[in-house]
């Protein structure tokens, strides 16, 4: 079921596909919108989490995304993409804390906007 949250979003991503990819898959990670992120993915894909593992499956990334904190409000400061390359960095909310984020995208090619691999960083303010 997807989930309401508080959305802070750039809005100049639209004359930038892949920017636009990459806002909407970080949105529906944090609103467990489903099919958008299987719709996002390559088939094979990696995602990632950076001083953790890897992910490969939808499942096992699934059961991450349902295990990480319950995100209350979503904000994207900046996002960027040249190539096949592209990449966000931001804040998401929780009731007790606060996290700082970068995400890193690696698109199938330049001219295929689905994506490959993803690398995901984390860090809770004290």
């Amino acid at each position: 079921m997807k989930k309401d949250i508080i959305l802070n979003i750039p809005q100049d991503c639209d004359n930038a596909p892949k920017r636009r990819i990459i806002i909407d898959f970080i949105i529906a990670c944090y609103q467990y919108d489903w099919q958008t992120i299987h719709e996002k993915l390559e088939d094979k894909f990696a995602f990632k989490i950076i001083g953790n593992r890897a992910i490969e499956t939808n499942e096992e990334l699934r059961q991450y995304l349902d295990s990480d904190i319950n995100v209350i409000e979503l904000t994207i400061d900046n996002v960027l993409s040249h190539g096949k390359y592209g990449a966000c960095n931001g804040i998401l909310k929780s009731e007790n804390e606060e996290i700082s984020f970068a995400y890193f995208f690696e698109f199938q090619s330049a001219g295929k906007n689905t994506i490959k691999s993803i690398s995901e960083y984390k860090i809770t303010k004290q």
